[in-house]
């Protein structure tokens, strides 16, 4: 049995002219999963060695809001900005979900690229060209919703956490904190490849800068509910924090829709 693209010698090296059979299309993707899961496990032992300023990092938006929004006793210091848990394995979740953080942020380069790898050597020429391109922006982008949501998550919190009024105040758990922030940051992060997809689409010609022109109204109204379902409170202000950016992106994906064509209709020509 064989496959149509080109062959490729296990373990990742470099691609030769041919065809892999199925047995050596299977050990190609072992290798890259190997490296990948090898990525994987030495950030996420960086992050367990690293956990505890990784937390620091984390709880700050929370550290953030007015002191009369945080518990306050007899029990905690005033001068420091504590959180709780409740579970004796509370602390070793804790650790998992700071190291996991460390991981993804150090494994996700590496195991874009062993998949980038992998499915190179079965695209044409002008696939392969974009492809890399494809691969860094869309971990900058990522990346950059994940730092954006870490901006404003402290506005959100304290909407949150305001409405109960003043003679009521948060005793933070710790494990609930970190999944609401990391839910955010990933939700962030997911929504900010809106450009890079449509990018992409474009290329491939299924729309088209007037096409996205065009229905920017309806666009608009799908960011919006985009944003109330990624945002984990769906809180009218998260929603607007994520929204706005994305509405901005759009408009950036149309203007580079209409640089592509422009280009395109250049190459045609000459």
């Amino acid at each position: 049995m064989t496959a149509t693209a080109p062959r490729a010698a296990g373990g990742g090296q470099d691609h030769a002219v041919g065809e892999m059979t199925l047995v050596e299309h299977l050990a190609e993707l072992r290798a890259r999963l190997v490296k990948a899961g090898i990525a994987v496990a030495a950030g996420f032992a960086l992050g367990f060695a690293l956990r505890e300023w990784v937390f620091a990092l984390l709880i700050r938006p929370y550290c953030q809001l007015p002191r009369a929004l945080r518990a306050g006793s007899s029990a905690f210091d005033p001068d420091r900005c504590s959180l709780v848990f409740t579970d004796p394995l509370g602390a070793f979740f804790i650790s998992l979900k700071a190291a996991a953080v460390v991981a993804i942020v150090v494994a996700a380069p590496v195991v874009c690229y062993q998949l980038w790898r992998f499915v190179t050597p079965g695209l044409h020429d002008v696939e392969r060209r974009y492809s890399l391109p494809f691969v860094v922006i869309s971990q900058l982008l990522f990346l950059g919703g994940a730092v954006f949501s870490y901006v404003v998550i402290p506005r959100g919190l304290h909407l949150l956490l305001s409405f109960a009024g003043p003679n009521v105040v948060s005793l933070m758990e710790a494990n609930r904190y970190l999944t609401f922030i990391l839910h955010t940051m990933l939700a962030f992060g997911v929504a900010f490849e809106l450009p890079l997809i449509l990018v992409t689409l474009s290329l491939m010609g299924v729309v088209t800068s007037e096409s996205l022109r065009r229905h920017r109204r309806h666009a608009l109204l799908g960011v919006f509910a985009a944003a109330a379902i990624l945002t984990p409170t769906q809180d009218p202000l998260t929603m607007s924090l994520m929204a706005v950016p994305l509405a901005g992106l759009y408009e950036v994906a149309a203007l580079s829709a209409r640089l592509i064509e422009r280009r395109g209709a250049g190459t045609a020509s000459g």
